[in-house]
């Protein structure tokens, strides 16, 4: 009872302190809220659409990223085995679709063959009014989506033209369905009767994969192990998945993307840490006198201290409910706005409620500790007449020496050697172990340690600039020196706190942004390249002699892609990509490659490395695989049991362009980490790399794309054609790249948002605790102006402050972000310092601190002398 009267009349005393506390705890709350909010209402709505199309699914039996591959016999089994209710075959085929606003005149789309009236899964999804289902398992009509009705311009009744391999059906659309616009865009799909589909592709004795129900009585696992058996049986194997292990690698896939929802919330709430412990120690630096008196009457040291933690976690508490209540909001306000992306409405993530909840308790805890232990130490005779001691000018040393004992662990974690501790304590494999220990250590201990590390060193930070930075300002705003001298080191922890918070969202920006551009522009072309390349299904010797004779292409180059593991089929690739150990084997003609494209060689030279490769059992490597392995020119690897020599070390950028134009059902990336280049009669010979999917070439003078891309199109007939120029696609995906970068930035200025509110603070507070003394400046000549000016200088200095701390920590982290970079990938870029968005970021913190300021300065520069004076010294 006594603590309780206690916080609360020190709140009535304090109001406007109090609402700016509480709002930058809201504040925070809020942005965590909604961000995790956000992502859960994306995932919400696509989770929904996915039920709806695997509906009651128990189980699936397919063949990775084979359009043809479960014969009709295993649907004919599966329908008679005792456990199984029904069993329905689908033919997943992806071609593609008209789409004039595309230079390649199409767009891929995923066409489902669906055996009706049997299959009735897909009836599910949400079917526009005057639409309806096909009913037979043939006839030439389909269902499409929203995204394809829009790219063909087609409505029910409208008829479209579907083509694959040659051959094209003409089809009549009978119904559209609505799903999420977030997965419509990037996923057009459509319906069509399974005979109707087979007979396009020219098969009808194969599916793509059979969807199971099982009875309710059956054991599911006891089910998939059985028949795993049967199906190792097929050459290639097929496999069978349960949904619960589906989805389950559907949500491990979303986890990433989580993490960094959860992540951009913790940079608010670290803001909000550092506001709390400067509202606090505020509190108890203006409070001294009256603490002092509640210990002469009696009151101990622990109820002083309880008293400080009590204020903070109300504080907090009351920040807490309202940043939830608004985070909800601004979610609900997003689903309303944008319903056609947010199809399930908003949901709130309770993970992130917990997250914000337990986060920003614990934040009001760990901001009290120091207050409230400063509480404690107040001595009731000394604290009876503060102005009788005059504030201690020497610097604080011993805290900023913890402080960069804290800063120093992240450095030490990534760039210890972990691999020969690992090694030492005989690790089975001490280069992954290493690697493990880094990356869990990097979380767990040296980012939290990094932030605390400052924080700590944030007073020495004060201390320093207000000596040096201290008289250039006050030169630029017209004031004596001797005026704003010791205006923040006399109350340090407060200033030490409001500088912490704005260094949060500065240090943030820094990282992304240095780590982007240096991801980013580390991919350069060298000046010498092709000028398209050419992606296709796969073409005979014969296509490609053809495509070679294709007028307006002055030299080609076939490009045979291979996993030394698992041969060169589509499907072969497609689950190297899966694979994070295999290794890629791209073959090249060495006379046409160091012809047209110019290599960066690291170890060996073009001239040798071309003639090893014309000899066979030769390899290039990337500089990347290079790091990641320690081999070099002269070492033998082995690939599929076959040894090879390298023959030389290259710089890769670019030359994954060769690789991402070939399109893996939108699941290739970039590997040129496990990627190596040899030559094709190496990879026909070891690998049964038969046929060339990716084709480089230069164009004669005054080609068009466009029109190149009508010639090959005539000449080889080949329905997955692409042809992208590379400087135009590098320039696509940076760009996009870059948008995505700037936004994952606001993060940052929400985190500087919220820091302005702790800037507001600690100016009032400054302004309240010298009253008294503004009142004796005004009574002896200091006018309205020049009092404004020396509170704007002080929140000036506040912001310089806070931008060397944020630059401080932001370079430190960029360059520990690029060391986990190299620790997980083997693969370090040189750091890329985007000056412009830094700068932007700078000014962003000092028109924060300044603009913060500016209430406060004009309230106390109008108010009159003698009512400044009636403060009292006490007020100090």
């Amino acid at each position: 009872m006594f603590i309780r009267k206690l916080a609360f009349s020190n709140f009535a005393a304090r109001k406007a302190r109090v609402a700016l506390t509480v709002a930058a705890v809201a504040l925070s709350v809020s942005l965590v809220v909604s961000v995790t909010s956000g992502y859960a209402s994306l995932f919400e709505a696509a989770f929904r659409y996915l039920n709806l199309y695997m509906g009651s699914t128990d189980a699936r039996v397919g063949r990775m990223n084979d359009p043809m591959g479960v014969p009709g016999s295993v649907v004919d089994e599966l329908r008679r085995d005792p456990d199984v209710r029904r069993a329905d075959g689908r033919l997943n085929l992806k071609t593609f679709i008209p789409d004039p606003s595309r230079p390649q005149g199409n767009r891929h789309i995923q066409a489902v063959g669906i055996d009706r009236p049997g299959d009735q899964r897909a009836s599910r999804l949400l079917i526009e009014p005057g639409g309806k289902w096909f009913e037979t398992n043939t006839g030439d009509v389909a269902v499409i989506d929203q995204a394809a009705a829009d790219v063909m311009k087609v409505q029910v009744g409208g008829t479209f033209s579907l083509p694959y391999a040659g051959r094209k059906k003409e089809l009549t659309v009978v119904g559209i369905v609505h799903k999420p616009a977030v997965l419509a865009v990037h996923f057009p799909s459509m319906y069509v009767p399974l005979r109707t589909l087979q007979d396009l592709v020219g098969n009808d004795q194969y599916v793509s994969e059979v969807q199971i129900d099982l009875k309710g009585e059956a054991n599911a696992r006891e089910f998939a192990a059985r028949w795993q058996q049967k199906l190792a049986a097929y050459k290639p194997a097929l496999q069978i998945h349960l949904a619960s292990d589906i989805r389950q690698q559907m949500d491990k896939d979303l986890q990433g993307i989580k993490m960094l929802s959860y992540l951009g919330g913790g940079v608010s709430m670290l803001a909000a840490t550092f506001i709390i412990f400067s509202a606090l120690s505020m509190g108890v630096s203006e409070r001294q006198r009256s603490l002092a008196m509640l210990r002469a009457v009696g009151a101990f040291r622990s109820q002083i201290g309880w008293l400080v933690v009590f204020e903070g976690l109300i504080l907090a508490t009351v920040g807490l409910v309202i940043g939830v209540l608004l985070g909800y909001a601004w979610v609900k306000i997003l689903a309303l706005w944008f319903h056609d992306i947010f199809t399930a409405g908003a949901v709130i993530s309770w993970g992130g409620v917990l997250f914000g909840t337990a986060g920003t308790l614990l934040a009001a805890l760990a901001a009290s500790v120091l207050p409230a232990w400063t509480a404690t130490r107040v001595s009731p005779l000394e604290a009876m007449s503060p102005l009788s001691k005059p504030a201690g000018g020497g610097a604080p040393w011993r805290v900023a020496v913890v402080g960069a004992m804290l800063i120093s662990i992240d450095p030490l974690l990534l760039f210890e050697p972990w691999v020969r501790v690992m090694d030492a304590m005989g690790a089975a494999d001490p280069a992954k172990l290493g690697r493990e220990w880094k990356f869990y250590l990097h979380f767990a201990l040296g980012l939290p340690g990094l932030f605390i590390g400052f924080f700590l060193l944030a007073p020495m930070f004060v201390w320093v600039m207000e000596r040096v930075a201290g008289p250039v300002v006050a030169a630029l705003l017209g004031l004596r020196y001797a005026m704003l001298r010791q205006q923040l080191s006399s109350g340090i922890w407060r200033a030490a706190g409001t500088a912490a918070a704005l260094m949060v969202g500065l240090a943030v920006l820094i990282v992304l942004q240095v780590t982007g551009h240096t991801l980013l522009k580390g991919w350069k072309l060298p000046d010498k390249f092709p000028d398209v390349f050419i992606g296709t299904s796969g073409l005979s010797p014969a296509q490609q002699k053809q495509l070679a004779q294709t007028p307006g292409i002055s030299e080609i180059m076939p490009i045979s892609i291979a996993s030394p593991t698992l041969g060169d089929s589509p499907f072969a690739i497609g689950a190297t990509m899966l694979l994070p150990d295999a290794t890629m084997f791209i073959g090249v003609d060495p006379d046409k490659a160091f012809r047209m494209m110019e290599l960066d060689f690291r170890e060996g030279n073009s001239k040798d490395a071309s003639a090893r490769l014309k000899e066979g059992g030769w390899l290039i490597v990337t500089q990347e695989y290079h790091e990641l392995t320690g081999k070099t020119v002269g070492d033998t690897i082995q690939l599929a049991g076959k040894p090879f020599k390298i023959a030389g070390v290259v710089w890769s950028p670019g030359i994954d362009v060769m690789v991402g134009m070939y399109d893996m059902g939108d699941q290739f990336q970039q590997r040129t980490v496990s990627s190596v280049f040899g030559s094709l009669a190496d990879g026909r010979k070891y690998f049964g790399a038969e046929r060339a999917y990716i084709f480089a070439a230069d164009l004669a003078k005054g080609v068009e794309r466009e029109e190149l891309f009508k010639r090959v199109k005539k000449e080889v007939n080949d329905q997955g054609l692409q042809i992208g120029d590379v400087r135009e696609i590098k320039y696509k995906i940076q760009s996009g790249l870059f948008r995505l970068l700037n936004l994952m930035s606001t993060v940052a200025f929400a985190a500087m948002a919220v820091a302005s509110l702790g800037v507001t603070n600690t100016v009032m507070a400054g302004v309240r605790s010298r009253r008294w003394q503004f009142g004796i400046l005004r009574s002896i000549g200091v006018t309205r102006s020049q009092l404004l000016r020396l509170v704007l200088a002080e929140a000036a200095l506040l912001g310089l402050i806070g931008c060397a701390l944020g630059l401080a920590a932001g370079f430190e982290m960029s360059a520990d972000a690029n060391a986990l970079t190299g620790v997980l990938t083997g693969y370090r870029p040189p750091l890329m310092v985007p000056w412009r968005s830094i700068s932007v970021g700078f000014g962003a913190v000092m028109f924060i601190a300044l603009a913060a300021s500016v209430w406060p300065a004009v309230n106390v520069a109008r108010t009159e002398p003698l009512t400044l004076l009636q403060a009292g010294r006490a007020s100090t």
